[in-house]
């Protein structure tokens, strides 16, 4: 709609086994993911043929299997590489990792559904970087890395074309 113009893709059955969190963060165990894409983006069956319409929707796949996979969480904050060495999700894009952050785009009082007084499911927003964000990101933490999103006005809306805040030519290293 006006007030949201966006394609909103919401994982639906990763909070229903709890992730394996330290007992300090238990409180964090059910989470969900989503991705926001552009208005324009195709998001049809025929479309994610192609790899470069359907790499969100892997990527929101591949996360929400992991901590189950591997025994482990994510959170706010946590960051992956897409493959070792890290390689883009699509011909279209420079994107090959993400960081996982709350949503910008979406309503506050979507971060958190209470499903009942014992289980509350939070949400974070997947956001695809490049290889010089998530190195910067490894070495001077998530704060660095969102001072430069917030420099750049860079939101959660996936753009497999918006600037790299890392890239040398920007001086941030």
């Amino acid at each position: 709609n006006e007030a949201n113009p966006f394609h909103r893709l919401v994982t639906s059955g990763m909070s229903d086994l709890p992730m394996h969190v330290p007992a300090e963060l238990d409180g964090l165990k059910h989470l969900e993911l989503m991705v926001t894409l552009p208005p324009d983006w195709r998001v049809e069956q025929e479309a994610f043929q192609d790899e470069a319409w359907y790499w969100p929707v892997r990527l929101l796949k591949t996360l929400a299997r992991f901590p189950h996979k591997y025994r482990t969480w994510l959170g706010w904050g946590h960051s992956m590489p897409n493959g070792d060495p890290a390689e883009p999700y699509a011909a279209n894009t420079g994107l090959c990792g993400a960081i996982l952050l709350p949503a910008v785009t979406a309503p506050e009082e979507f971060a958190a559904l209470d499903i009942d007084s014992e289980k509350r499911i939070h949400f974070l927003a997947v956001v695809p970087l490049y290889r010089e964000e998530m190195e910067l990101k490894l070495r001077k933490g998530s704060d660095a890395l969102l001072e430069k999103f917030g420099a750049h006005d860079i939101s959660d809306a996936i753009d497999p074309a918006r600037k790299n805040v890392a890239k040398k030519r920007f001086g941030l290293f």
